[in-house]
């Protein structure tokens, strides 16, 4: 960051971030226990916020959880968006 600019812009986009997570409407809900993190679910999270963002998708709340539990019903489980 090298001027007052960047910071508006890192603040701006920061806050379409938040949005995001807040509004009302479609929920996603994305299991980030340690199981789930290591599966790529931080990745995954990630991937849902930028689509959201890129189809001007502003009333889906997007949250994350913890353990979903998915490890002791399925062997080798991959993240999982609900």
């Amino acid at each position: 960051m090298k001027s007052l600019a960047d910071l508006h812009a890192l603040r701006d986009k920061l806050k379409a971030d938040i949005k995001l997570r807040q509004s009302s409407g479609t929920k996603i809900i994305v299991g980030m226990g340690t199981c789930g993190i290591a599966a790529g679910a931080r990745e995954v999270m990630s991937a849902i916020l930028q689509e959201l963002n890129k189809r001007h998708l502003f009333d889906v709340q997007v949250q994350q959880t913890g353990c979903i539990g998915m490890c002791v019903r399925v062997k080798h489980a991959l993240p999982m968006a609900r």
